[in-house]
């Protein structure tokens, strides 16, 4: 019977450091993103955006313009017809949930007469 007992205390100690290792291992909802999910999450943040420019009243003229997203951070590039028009595509976009900040590179396209 005593010889038993050290098998059976190497046995217990086995399965006890087998647990606790088991337990240590990260989830995936704390590790950090992978550059796919990044990806994916930029373009749905830049979707929304672009969803929201083309929802304003009054319309905005939006054939010029390209939403592009990163970290939460939206960058409005292209040419709208006048000022108002992009004070108007910043203040939507800011108000998109997602983003974080904008960054207004839209010029005033120049009229042909």
């Amino acid at each position: 019977m005593k010889s038993m007992k050290p098998a059976l205390l190497m046995g217990a100690v086995c399965v006890l450091l087998a647990s606790t290792s088991a337990f240590a291992q990260t989830s995936d909802a704390t590790a950090a993103p992978t550059a796919k999910s990044a990806r994916v999450a930029n373009h749905q943040l830049a979707k929304k955006v672009r969803t929201a420019l083309t929802k304003a009243k009054p319309a905005l003229p939006l054939e010029e313009v390209v939403v592009l997203a990163k970290a939460g951070v939206v960058s409005l590039v292209g040419e709208v017809e006048n000022a108002d028009q992009s004070a108007q595509a910043e203040k939507i976009a800011t108000g998109v949930a997602g983003v974080t900040s904008v960054n207004n590179q839209l010029g005033i396209a120049e009229r042909g007469e």
